[in-house]
């Protein structure tokens, strides 16, 4: 007798949501609806009919755990939950409508425009139109689950009906939000209570979603509307208007939408929207334009970061009065030192403000801002707080000047040429960019030194503990056992995680040293070119050593040379500079810019000392995983566009990386491949126009698993 192996996935999903919902309500509500006996039965047949099924059980099945799923778990999302792109002005908004028309081949196009809610994102999986599982965005591929507390919030239906209730599998997308009223009303109670009130209603609401205790997030009055899905979408509708109809026959709230097929359509619905803004029981920050046909929208495709087929045309920023009381001049990361005006608190966009950064000295002297003035701030984007006019000031006050020293540790304060931020020149030396510069240094991205958190780096700096990155190698952990927090068990997670940190690879390395225009992807590149640390190591020491004889001037005109492909024109005294210059700007994105600033770090002294350092510390970097494969791709360009069915493209391009090839964005002459899924656009074009070879996805997967980056 054949096994209906369709019914008994089905059952089998059944069975696991009713499973977890008896889960949640033992181990989180406390308040148990059936027996033990009960429960055991249902836990035994859930094991019998996977067992019948004969697939791979997945290991967070309630056959396989025990109680309720930890709170906030990173949890893959089954597609990828993109970010949109912002437009600002109505001119953004027309060049996002003809992008799209050029796209459709002349075809009208629609549009459905939706109220931006100011809320968190959330990703709701449902099982044969059962919840099993609720995520927040995160990072768009991965989040962390919240399922316990989406339960308690009244507008999440936690079965589904429909064509839905057919579908193995369907990612509903939305806001979790917190209504004006809720929002005035929590606030007063944590005033009432000593607790610091919320600044705005989003962060209340994600505040809300994340709390440990779920009768807590069911006290806050969280809310939700539907607007898009992820995976089962095509299923369910072949458009955005059908999509929001069928949530709304599902059960799920939507907000109010309108169709437009033109830029003055849509910017008629923008202006009223902002109109009603303030009457909405909610807040909104804009509203989102999205291509109606969801054929149309896969021809687009999406960026790295955003869909092509929708973007958030923001309202204008929310504007307030208030005085000036002091300006500051902050210490970054690179040296760079940025006036902050220091003001009377206002409330702005959503927000108490008493901080504005004035970006630079140009633009202090532009706006005429100085202690005393009566200002206009706005939170541009309604997120950054900047001072947009003055209004007027004492007529005693002076205009701040650019201290000559820096406020931190007195070094002397430079301001390049060409450049609008002047810079400390303390380097490694300077506690402000110390402090940053370690924090960079152990980041994720860098050296990925778990544990060194930033409370303990700045305080490692402040006791004069570390002086310098390769500080963090000898630490003196016998001091660090008298601090509170410090344990034998945070000492031996430190101590593993150094350990580990030394043999990273050396792209990661040169990224973490922090040098001015060297962000990740450029590191990657460089590693590409020179294989090994200390190849690229010794090149740029002896092009420092050469920096250092030469004046500022004579930098320069070796830098303009090699930018000019001219390096064996330069004066005998400054062609090795030029020459080494240009051998590095061969590196794709290495600018002039960046090469300087590659070159000025190995010229100062204190940074080879450091470099010194941390190799007599033990640090060795090495060679970028697969950079030795005798895989066709070792070495070579790969520029991915369109879709990928089998990864996101981050993971992707990752993937390349450890295969020793270099993941670009952008395709020129230099590029060796283009790998076209579907919705590939321009970029295919001008590989086409270049002659650069067009493969697919199969050809990708191919030179994966040839490179032994990815398993069969």
């Amino acid at each position: 007798m054949s096994v209906d192996k369709e019914a008994l996935r089905r059952e089998i999903a059944r069975l696991r949501a009713e499973i977890r919902e008896h889960d949640y309500r033992y181990y989180v509500l406390n308040r148990p609806i059936i027996s033990d006996a009960e429960y055991d039965r249902l836990k035994r047949r859930l094991i019998e009919l996977e067992e019948k099924l004969g697939e791979p059980v997945p290991p967070d099945s309630p056959s396989q755990t025990v109680g309720a799923p930890p709170a906030f778990r990173p949890v893959r999302h089954a597609s990828r939950m993109f970010s949109l792109a912002n437009a600002f002005s109505e001119a953004e908004v027309e060049e996002f409508v003809q992008r799209v028309r050029e796209a459709a081949g002349g075809l009208l196009v629609r549009f459905v425009a939706e109220p931006k809610i100011d809320g968190l994102a959330i990703n709701l999986r449902y099982e044969f139109g059962v919840l099993v599982l609720a995520a927040t965005r995160g990072d768009g591929t991965t989040g962390e689950e919240v399922t316990a507390n989406a339960r308690t919030i009244a507008d999440i239906p936690k079965e589904i009906s429909g064509k839905a209730r057919a579908l193995s599998l369907l990612e509903v997308r939305g806001e979790v939000y917190m209504p004006k009223e809720a929002f005035a009303a929590l606030n007063e109670r944590l005033v009432a209570e000593g607790a610091r009130p919320f600044a705005n209603p989003r962060n209340a609401a994600a505040g809300s979603l994340r709390q440990k205790d779920p009768e807590i997030t069911a006290s806050r009055g969280l809310r939700f509307f539907a607007h898009s899905a992820g995976a089962g979408a095509d299923a369910l509708a072949a458009s955005q208007q059908e999509l929001l109809e069928t949530f709304r026959a599902l059960g799920f709230p939507i907000q109010e939408y309108e169709v437009a097929e033109n830029t003055e359509e849509l910017l008629a619905i923008h202006a009223r929207l902002a109109e009603r803004r303030a009457a909405l029981p909610y807040e909104i920050d804009g509203v989102v334009y999205k291509v109606d046909d969801f054929a149309l929208q896969r021809r687009l495709g999406e960026t790295a970061h955003h869909p092509r087929w929708a973007i958030a045309h923001k309202f204008p920023a929310e504007e307030a009065t208030t005085t000036i009381r002091r300006i500051v001049w902050q210490v970054g990361r690179t040296g760079a030192l940025t006036p902050v005006a220091e003001m009377d608190p206002v409330h702005v966009g959503g927000a108490t403000v008493s901080r504005a950064t004035l970006h630079n000295p140009q633009q202090i002297a532009r706006l005429g801002a100085r202690e005393g003035a009566r200002v206009v701030i706005r939170r541009a984007g309604d997120v950054i707080p900047e001072i947009v006019q003055v209004l007027d000031y004492p007529e005693d006050a002076p205009l701040p000047e650019v201290p000559a020293r820096c406020p931190v540790c007195g070094a002397h304060v430079v301001q390049p040429e060409g450049e609008a931020v002047p810079r400390c020149t303390g380097g490694l030396s300077c506690p402000a960019q110390l402090a940053e510069r370690i924090k960079h240094f152990v980041s994720r991205e860098a050296m990925d030194i778990e544990g060194m958190g930033e409370k303990l780096v700045e305080r490692l700096v402040a006791e004069g503990i570390v002086r310098n990155v390769a500080d963090l190698y000898r630490l003196p952990w016998d001091v660090l056992r008298g601090w509170e927090g410090i344990g034998e068990k945070k000492i031996a997670n430190l101590q593993k995680a150094l350990a580990a940190s030394k043999t990273r690879p050396w792209d990661r390395f040169l990224f973490a040293l922090g040098i001015r225009h060297v962000g990740r992807a450029t590191a990657a590149r460089i590693a590409q070119r020179y294989r090994r640390w200390e190849d690229f190591r010794d090149a740029m020491l002896a092009a420092g050593e050469l920096a250092q004889r030469l004046s500022e001037a004579e930098r320069k005109e070796a830098i303009r040379l090699a930018a000019k492909g001219k390096a064996h024109e330069a004066p005998e005294d400054l062609r090795a500079l030029a020459e080494a210059i240009g051998l590095l700007m061969q590196v794709e994105d290495v600018g002039p810019e960046a090469a300087a600033s590659i070159v000025e770090f190995f010229a100062e002294p204190h940074n080879r000392k450091v470099i010194a350092a941390l190799q007599q510390a033990g640090v060795a970097p090495q060679p970028v995983a697969g950079a030795e494969t005798s895989s066709p791709i070792a070495g070579k360009t790969i520029v991915l566009t369109g879709a990928l069915a089998s990864m996101p493209r981050a993971q992707a391009q990752e993937l390349l990386r450890k295969a020793g090839a270099h993941p670009a964005t952008s395709v020129s002459r230099r590029t060796d491949f283009v790998v076209a899924g579907p919705g590939a656009g321009s970029k295919r074009k001008k590989a086409e126009e270049l002659g650069i070879p067009i493969v697919d996805e199969a050809q990708l997967l191919t030179w994966l698993r040839e490179a032994g980056v990815l398993e069969e």
